[in-house]
């Protein structure tokens, strides 16, 4: 779609900072807010290997100023969201699957941007592998590095898409050994899925649309022992 006057950058929402919006440099931290002093365009973290992806590319390429991408912070199991962006940049996606080129994490398409929208995405920024890097001044020595290398603002117009989020995949179940949260009550967590499960009678794993909660119960009593945050 085109930009209106009173379009507003980023055009979609999420879990990001923005700085400079005339900056070269964006920063994708994956599985982990850091607070990384530098110049930067945009910082944020990025989690699933799909939809996640897909606004990273709405929000660059609808700033021309935005030339470089860093890729660091951890990677997030089962998703493999850092190497599927990575793959993405090297490969781009398959024009018949939409799925992302010699990714491996567990959901890898590109299903709500178009195929042009990817292209532009590859061509417009650098990628920066720093993947599982936490150190938050190494990262801002490469941000101010890049700063020094900036080529300008793409030369072709911005694209904005208009971008409403609907999975049509579900997530594969991978059998593998899972780690143990509640050993008492058979709740574990399996890494290969980022799924949470429960066995035994006293323990309830309820996944809600932004969290995981353990309930536990006995006898009378009942509280919530584990509240995490959904993948």
């Amino acid at each position: 779609m085109n930009r209106t006057s009173d379009s507003e950058w980023p055009p979609v929402s999420g879990d990001f900072v923005v700085g400079d919006s005339k900056g070269c440099v964006a920063i994708c931290t994956l599985g982990k807010r850091l607070d990384v002093d530098c110049n930067y365009a945009i910082i944020g973290t990025c989690k699933t290997e799909n939809i996640g992806i897909e606004r990273i590319i709405v929000n660059t390429i609808s700033n021309v100023s935005i030339r470089f991408l860093i890729l660091a912070g951890p990677e997030i199991p089962g998703h493999l969201t850092g190497q599927t962006l990575r793959s993405l940049y090297e490969g781009g996606i398959d024009s018949d699957t939409k799925r992302i080129i010699d990714a491996k994490g567990a959901i890898p398409y590109i299903e709500n941007v178009p195929l042009e929208a990817v292209e532009r995405f590859r061509k417009q920024v650098t990628l920066v592998d720093m993947l599982n890097n936490l150190d938050v001044q190494e990262i801002a020595l490469m941000a101010e590095q890049l700063n020094q290398k900036n080529p300008g603002a793409f030369p072709e117009p911005e694209i904005w898409v208009e971008f409403k989020a609907k999975s049509k995949r579900k997530r594969p179940i991978i059998t593998g050994a899972g780690i143990d949260i509640l050993p008492e009550y058979g709740v574990t967590y399996n890494p290969l899925t980022s799924l949470v499960s429960g066995k035994a009678a006293g323990a309830v794993v309820s996944i809600h649309p932004s969290s995981v909660v353990i309930t536990v119960s006995s006898g009378d009593e009942e509280g919530h022992l584990i509240t995490g945050k959904e993948l």
